[in-house]
């Protein structure tokens, strides 16, 4: 599926507490982003994600994302004052970076051929992508609409490849990983108390970022890139907050994108693929 991120765990320990960082400012006249909701309820096809892909501190994910929550990490927020060629921001980048690779990686290990993600017709995955499927009310955010078709009774159609694709990202890192453990890890296990103001930061830090690759991963050839939810702006950060750190993650995100692109086609082509009458 694509070449490992180094293994070389980069433990990082800060000497100090760290500096803030710069406040930013909005410009005059600029419009406020739209009002913020909570995340919305997951459903139990994303339990069951959540269950395989996130929290189990027995698997992959959990660990990468310890180091950025632990009481020891440095404030990813520094990085959005763009201080180039400083040897601790060299570092915290590089973080950045290890924890993205390491996430999208590991996301894309699976594809089991059996269970609610199986490659099968019986499974999570399959009903996810098909077309007919009812979607409770509220699942989709607006620039998930703008991409998908609905018959007059709420159900999907034309499901193609890039809606699978739209689908499965969203449900595996949107839902599954940003709005359940990234933004509330003490409920969904990342943490078993609140963490430190700096541990929070930092998975705002990771929740845009990720949240950004999805966007990017999913627009369409030679179309403008998929807008941030507004529905949930109050967790993330501004595009042009982010663009300090965007512009350094270039090889991450296209080591990402080439990742994703290639699982979820797969996972799309092994689906359709299944036999109707598989026993699973």
């Amino acid at each position: 599926m694509g070449s490992k991120p180094s293994k070389t765990r980069l433990h990082v320990a800060a000497t100090g507490p760290p500096e803030p960082a710069r406040a930013l400012v909005i410009p005059r006249g600029q419009v406020s982003r739209p009002r913020s909701i909570s995340p919305p309820p997951i459903g139990m096809y994303d339990v069951a994600l959540l269950n395989v892909v996130a929290v189990n501190p027995s698997g992959n994910i959990y660990p990468v994302l310890a180091d950025v929550v632990s009481p020891q990490a440095y404030d990813l927020t520094n990085l959005l004052r763009d201080r180039s060629g400083d040897k601790e921001t060299n570092v915290m980048l590089q973080e950045l970076q290890y924890v993205v690779e390491n996430l999208v990686y590991h996301i894309t290990e699976i594809m089991p051929s059996s269970g609610v993600l199986g490659t099968h017709r019986k499974s999570a995955v399959f009903e996810l992508v098909r077309n007919g499927k009812r979607f409770p009310d509220g699942y989709f955010w607006q620039a998930e609409l703008d991409r998908l078709q609905f018959t007059d009774n709420g159900r999907t159609t034309n499901i193609g490849d890039a809606e699978a694709f739209l689908l499965i990202v969203g449900i595996f890192i949107s839902r599954s990983l940003v709005t359940t453990l990234l933004m509330k890890p003490v409920d969904y296990g990342l943490s078993s108390q609140p963490l430190t103001d700096v541990g929070e930061r930092n998975l705002k830090i990771l929740a845009t970022t990720m949240l950004y690759l999805v966007r990017r991963v999913s627009t369409l050839r030679g179309k403008t890139m998929l807008p941030p939810p507004g529905e949930i702006s109050k967790y993330l950060y501004t595009d042009e907050e982010m663009r300090p750190i965007f512009s350094k993650l270039g090889r991450s995100f296209n080591y990402s994108e080439g990742l994703l692109r290639e699982w979820g086609q797969e996972y799309i082509t092994r689906i359709r693929a299944a036999p109707i009458s598989t026993k699973n």
